[in-house]
């Protein structure tokens, strides 16, 4: 997956914001808890919604995911977040590309996703896992374009 999007802030807030992981985990969508294990790395606790199913399973709605992400450095104008963890007792990695450049009005953020969520796409289905995903990575998003733009800490 990828996407981009403007904000207000300038490049170097923008980066300064994604790489501290307390601000950036803050983000989280149906985030449950959050802790700092070193400058580059926090575990997070968070669940994902699965209204689009649970009317076909009836009991289930949402599923819990811990994880352990990391940031890599990528230079300059970048910032790489890997994520490994555990949906119901499946592993899954997660690995998230930035890069931030100057635009007319602040940022303009680039980024990409690769998920492998081994059994629970399997599980779930490619079109329920992805329809998760994209809702996942709505809020997400929304969260970050809203805080970037007012300048929320």
């Amino acid at each position: 997956m990828e996407g981009s999007m403007e904000v207000a802030a300038s490049p170097s807030e923008t980066l300064r914001r994604l790489r501290d992981p307390i601000w950036l985990g803050k983000l989280l969508p149906n985030l449950a808890s959050l802790e700092l294990l070193g400058e580059r790395e926090f575990k997070a606790t968070f669940y994902l919604d699965l209204g689009e199913i649970a009317k076909v399973t009836g009991y289930l709605s949402r599923l819990r995911a811990d994880m352990r992400f990391t940031y890599e450095d990528e230079g300059g104008s970048g910032v790489r977040v890997l994520g490994t963890g555990r949906v119901v007792g499946a592993k899954i990695g997660l690995k998230i590309d930035v890069k931030v450049t100057s635009s007319g009005k602040g940022a303009l953020i680039n980024w990409s996703a690769d998920a492998d969520l081994g059994v629970i796409q399997r599980l779930l289905g490619e079109n329920t896992t992805r329809k998760v995903a994209n809702r996942q990575i709505e809020l997400l998003t929304a969260k970050l374009k809203e805080a970037l733009n007012t300048g929320i800490n």
